[in-house]
């Protein structure tokens, strides 16, 4: 890491000074709404890749790279995304064949017109470290270029933990004439020392008492997890006339060479609880997938008319095995006992597998100073095979028609309204740690919505209010800890969004959501479980302020405050999780160092240390992170 850091650090000295490029990337002033932006170091809005409207696309597959259907298994890596951006309610008309839980498209860099090498050093008062090194390079004019780097990161977590990354990745974009385009790529994720985050399960209903020393990590040295996830691909596009064609083939695999995890088991009221190891054989998750479509647009005087034809499809392996417990000793929650690992006799592993078709046809048709229509027709063939060892087969199948029509108006120039109807098959999460059917995936989910809202231009900014209605089967635990489906959950809610250039020196984030989340069918009505699901927040509110005068010269200050509204830990909705709002500042600062601009950038999260217990899906607790400093030097330079 020392040599890595001295090796950017004399980058700083190298070459030409450049354009703005990755130093100067800023995800409140590039935000053109509330929903959700995110760059390699920083994000801002109310939704990312794992929570829009309450659900995940991640978990859901809406994921999209360039536009295009990916079924992805490993995170991508910043090293080759440029950024990503979350695509839900009107944002999304302009995507063929939208998705109820909304969607997540990662960009790939754009073609640089001169080399640019990136260098980034990252500290923090946990004691992290990070090196990031990233390029940008035309290789034959504008014909073919590269974009790649690597980073390698000594993270050091919020509870302690303290896990080493490697993230690299290259992409190259080929343009053969200047209507075609051919994008591959490949990225490479490790992780290896990675402690398991403590997750808290109390004997009744209450939350653990405080945890003074939220720092301090109370796990086992040999509780750890390694794992790899890569992702390669190629994409391509062309135009003839008013003919289009895309497509893009993938790879996506996560594996776990080793797989640890740490429950604390009936915490009482005073703190005191069992610690527990699960410990999984090691696990694949691996997927081809891809999407070809063919567009056609032609124009009628003030009207544009565009068509597709898409075909989608996924090839999915899954390979994972039942954890084992190891129970290790009863203590307080805030203590060590450190102990021998034990040895583990893991039983044989379960095979999965998905194959999945779906094609369909769509129609966008936009009026100028009228409104715009997108409808699509989608028919999907989806067959999952289940082979427990000890068990007979299970095969799910299912052959749904899908559809989706959204219409916009304008009513006033500057000011449109909105309404859409969704069917999608989406993916459900997996059984989690503590269930006995742990690493289970349900087979697909039917899922639906309805929105309406509507959007206005107000000067320099933009604004949007939406209503939402989304329903999906609810999957959670049993009484017998068997994660199953209990019934349906709806998620209805309201959001808006604020954004733009509040001064010519101050831009503006600004988005709420109130959610009415609720679960339905026969265990609600018989008092089973209670009619608000476990862990989802009634609301969420961000604002985000980025203040740069003219005469800063580059520089800036940054504030950022959110509130977490109230959710329930538990099934039978007796302990509520209150609202905690939390605050964030930083600061650019533009210096010259080795006669290159350089840009310094600290930023403070937490602000107030604000503590609050997060309750997740299936009634476990983890504490929120502290106060916490970051520190960052990046430059960008150009030969």
């Amino acid at each position: 890491m020392r040599k890595l850091a001295f090796m950017a650090l004399a980058a700083f000295g190298f070459a030409g000074e450049a354009a703005a490029q990755r130093a100067d990337q800023n995800a409140a002033r590039a935000a053109e709404d509330a929903f959700g932006v995110s760059y390699a170091n920083e994000s801002v809005g109310l939704y990312d890749e794992d929570d829009v409207r309450g659900f995940s696309p991640i978990d859901a597959g809406n994921v999209r790279i360039e536009g295009l259907y990916i079924d992805q298994q490993a995170d991508l890596s910043y090293r080759i995304v440029d950024s990503s951006i979350i695509r839900v309610g009107l944002t999304a008309i302009d995507y063929p064949f939208p998705a109820p839980t909304g969607i997540a498209d990662f960009r790939l860099p754009d073609a640089p017109e001169a080399l640019v090498l990136s260098p980034r050093l990252n500290a923090g008062t946990f004691g992290d470290a990070s090196v990031e090194f990233d390029v940008r390079a035309p290789i034959a004019g504008d014909a073919l270029s590269a974009a790649g780097g690597f980073g390698l990161y000594r993270d050091n977590e919020w509870f302690g933990g303290t896990p080493k990354v490697f993230s690299g990745g290259i992409s190259f974009r080929w343009r053969p004439t200047p209507d075609t385009e051919i994008i591959p790529f490949w990225s490479l994720d490790k992780t290896w020392s990675e402690e398991a985050v403590p997750t808290y399960f109390t004997s009744g209903a209450f939350v653990p008492p405080r945890v003074r020393d939220r720092h301090r990590y109370t796990g086992q040295d040999w509780a750890t997890n390694t794992s790899r996830g890569s992702n390669a691909g190629v994409i391509a596009r062309t135009k003839l006339g008013d003919w289009s064609l895309a497509g893009g083939l993938f790879r996506s695999i996560f594996a776990v060479s080793r797989d640890r995890t740490t429950l604390w088991l009936d915490v009482d009221e005073k703190g005191t609880g069992t610690e527990t190891v699960y410990a999984a054989p090691s696990s694949r998750y691996a997927s081809t997938s891809g999407e070809v479509r063919v567009s056609r647009t032609f124009t009628e005087g003030p009207r544009l008319h565009r068509f597709h034809a898409s075909v989608r499809a996924r090839s999915q392996a899954r390979l994972y095995g039942e954890a084992e417990a190891v129970e290790l000793s009863r203590r307080n929650i805030a203590t060590r006992a450190p102990i021998a690992e034990p040895s583990f006799d893991f039983v044989e592993r379960t095979p999965d597998d998905v194959r999945q078709v779906t094609g369909g046809i769509a129609y966008e048709g936009r009026w100028k100073g009228r409104g715009s229509l997108n409808i699509g027709v989608q028919k999907t063939d989806y067959r999952k095979h289940v082979r427990p060892p000890v068990r007979e087969a299970i095969v799910s199948r299912d052959r749904p028609w899908l559809f989706n029509l959204m219409a916009s108006l304008d009513v006033v120039s500057g000011l449109s309204a909105y309404a859409g109807v969704t069917r999608g098959l989406e993916e459900s999460e997996v059984a989690p740690d503590i269930a006995v059917n742990r690493n289970a995936a349900p087979p697909a989910l039917r899922t639906r919505q309805v929105d309406a809202g509507v959007r206005a231009s107000l000067g320099k900014l933009q604004a949007a209010v939406g209503v939402f209605d989304v329903r999906k089967p609810y999957f959670n635990l049993d009484g017998a800890d068997f994660y199953r489906q209990l019934g349906e959950v709806r998620h209805r809610g309201i959001e808006g969004s604020l954004s733009g250039d509040v001064t010519p020196f101050a831009s503006l984030v600004a988005g709420a959501v109130l959610l009415d989340p609720r679960v339905t069918g026969e265990l609600v009505d018989d008092g089973t479980i209670s009619a608000r699901p476990v862990g989802t927040s009634r609301s969420r509110i961000v604002l985000a302020l980025d203040v740069h005068p003219e005469s800063w010269r580059g520089s800036s200050f940054d504030v950022q405050v959110t509130r977490h509204g109230g959710s329930f830990a538990d099934q039978a909705n007796a302990v509520r999780l209150p609202s905690r709002p939390t605050v964030a500042l930083g600061a650019r600062h533009r210096l010259r160092l080795a006669r290159r601009d350089v840009i310094a950038r600290v930023q403070v999260t937490n602000l107030f240390n604000t503590y609050r217990w997060i309750a997740d899906s299936s009634e476990g607790l983890t504490y929120s992170s502290g106060r916490y400093v970051g520190f960052s030097l990046a430059t960008d330079l150009e030969s």
